[in-house]
């Protein structure tokens, strides 16, 4: 197997310049669990499901380049978010992506995320994986690609937005974690490590993700297009490491989830996974 993947990526290599560039089109799903419907009426599941539909299936495009990439969601008109007020939609799906440029030969990257109304840079390196090749292959649209997993912890937060008794303050959020395997299709025929959202390390440019619950497939890729591609590091907003915007990010929550339960209340259990 190892003999062969040299082979191969001796081959993809050398069929491409230095400077060769592309684009890849993904689409991506989220399986949510929709139990917290069970007791709402048919008008109020009808609604909530198209707001998931729309929260949990999204498109984005890749450019990329034998130096670096970027990341970003293709712009629709009907956004699932809720301004600059409280989204619960990101307790059942999560933060947004945010728009991710990849500096391949000096191994960093920048995140630009915006947080209710307030533009971030999340600078940082970017961590090794530690990705476990299992020989097995597939076709993914016209090219050969191989599978690559790896184990990670994700942390699983339960929700419960139901009125406290009289003289008990709001329950804080459980959090829990478990182990899942994440799997990766990646072509050596397109010789970049890279990949979509914060997804690479792989001797090829990853076609297919799997991670936990959310699945994401490369649609379509465009080798050297007429277009020149500028790959441009973003550089308006705040600049701030990972631990820094977690810490930002989480006592801003803490703070509009605080607001949302004293005007609201009321409300059910749900699990959610990070």
């Amino acid at each position: 197997m190892k003999k062969i993947l040299v082979i191969v990526m001796f081959l993809s290599i050398n069929g491409f310049s230095q400077e060769f560039q592309g684009r890849a089109f993904y689409m991506s799903k989220m399986n949510v669990n929709m139990d917290f419907m069970k007791n709402m009426p048919p008008d109020r599941v009808k609604y909530m499901k198209a707001r998931m539909k729309t929260a949990t299936e999204k498109n984005f495009t890749l450019e990329f380049n034998s130096n670096s990439s970027y990341f970003a969601e293709e712009e629709r008109l009907d956004p699932s978010g809720q301004g600059g007020g409280f989204n619960w939609m990101q307790f059942v799906t999560g933060p947004a992506q945010g728009n991710i440029y990849k500096d391949l030969q000096s191994n960093m990257y920048v995140n630009k995320k915006e947080l209710f109304g307030k533009i971030f840079l999340v600078k940082d390196s970017l961590k090794p994986n530690k990705w476990v090749m299992t020989g097995e292959s597939k076709k993914i649209g016209i090219y050969n690609a191989l599978k690559a997993t790896i184990t990670k912890e994700v942390e699983e937060r339960v929700m419960s937005f139901g009125r406290p008794r009289p003289g008990e303050a709001p329950a804080e959020p459980e959090m829990r974690t478990r182990e899942v395997v994440m799997t990766a299709w990646f072509t050596p025929e397109i010789p970049v490590s890279t990949g979509p959202s914060m997804y690479g390390g792989l001797p090829g440019l990853i076609l297919e993700i799997n991670d936990d619950r959310t699945t994401m497939l490369c649609t379509k890729v465009i080798i050297n297009p007429k277009e020149k591609i500028k790959i441009k590091e973003p550089s308006k907003g705040k600049q701030v490491t990972s631990l820094e915007y977690e810490k930002i990010a989480k006592d801003k929550q803490e703070e509009m989830q605080s607001m949302y339960r004293g005007r609201r209340g009321g409300g059910s259990a749900r699990r959610i996974s990070n």
